[in-house]
């Protein structure tokens, strides 16, 4: 499956498991936001996603993302928020 998408798609979508979002993905890929929500749609519509959170899960069920290391990815703020350990929340 891995052969059907582009670079760019695998590393938008990797970006988007870390809890990006799209702006985010495009600076870090350096292109227009616009272009990083084809590369997420493509990469949804490959894996027969409804959404892109589902497109994440997708990811992992097929064995396309590989779970991230302990300690590795985007930083967890502390916050006295509600959410659980550190106020980390899921975002939509």
């Amino acid at each position: 499956m891995k052969d059907l998408f582009t670079d760019h798609e695998l590393a938008a979508l990797r970006l988007l498991a870390q809890g990006r979002t799209q702006v985010e993905i495009a600076g870090a890929l350096r292109i227009r936001p616009e272009t990083a929500g084809r590369l997420l749609n493509r990469a949804r519509i490959l894996l027969r996603a409804r959404t892109l959170p589902h497109t994440v899960a997708r990811g992992y069920e097929t064995g396309l993302l590989s779970p991230p290391l302990h300690g590795a990815g985007r930083e967890e703020h502390q916050s006295s928020e509600p959410g659980g350990p550190g106020g980390v929340q899921a975002v939509d």
